[in-house]
């Protein structure tokens, strides 16, 4: 049996997706910005602790730690860039940037799941990851011109969107975890006979 913690992985993208999305809404100003950084570090600690395995040992069958392993470090080093930027009063560009490479990272990984049928919902995949990847690459123009508060509203309502979904597939997938894995035992408690 794998061990499978792609659940955590999806409902720790969602949270993020979702404080990214209430960041770029509530568009504080400089001297309120420093207080944001704990939410982004613990995105991105916990996307990093969980996605860095996946990439390295491959715990999931086939592609599946390419595709959410992969982005997910990536996004997780975005967010970890995003709370240093402020915690130092730093403009968010440089993590800005960084993520709008992701975004197309993301969008490109969605695709092509699609493409090969890799999910049992490959629409589900492709709409969360092109949602995800959109708003990646959105989020630099809302920093850069974040007087536009049309442009900034909808960059957070994608990315908005995009949590909801991931938070709705992580949640289905821990409630079905939980029942595929009742019975699991870890090899050091069988007992042989």
């Amino acid at each position: 049996m794998f061990i499978d913690y792609l659940a955590l992985m999806l409902v720790n993208l969602g949270a993020g997706l979702a404080l990214l999305a209430l960041y770029l809404f509530a568009n504080p100003d400089k001297a309120a910005r420093r207080s944001w950084a704990a939410g982004f570090f613990a995105v991105g600690f916990l996307g990093l602790v969980t996605s860095l395995p996946m990439v390295v040992m491959w715990p999931l069958p086939g592609v599946f730690n390419i595709a959410y392993g992969e982005p997910g470090l990536y996004l997780s080093l975005a967010f970890l860039a995003a709370a240093i930027t402020l915690v130092f009063e730093w403009e968010p560009y440089v993590p800005a940037i960084y993520g709008l490479f992701g975004g197309i990272y993301a969008i490109v990984v969605g695709i092509r799941m699609a493409n090969l049928h890799l999910s049992s919902h490959p629409t589900v995949a492709l709409t969360g990851f092109v949602l995800t990847g959109i708003g990646g690459i959105l989020v630099l123009p809302a920093v850069h011109y974040r007087a536009n508060r049309t442009l900034t509203i909808v960059t957070a309502v994608i990315l908005g969107l995009a949590a909801l979904l991931w938070l709705y597939v992580g949640y289905v997938a821990a409630w079905g975890h939980m029942q595929d894995f009742a019975k699991y035992l870890p090899a050091s408690m069988l007992v042989k006979k």
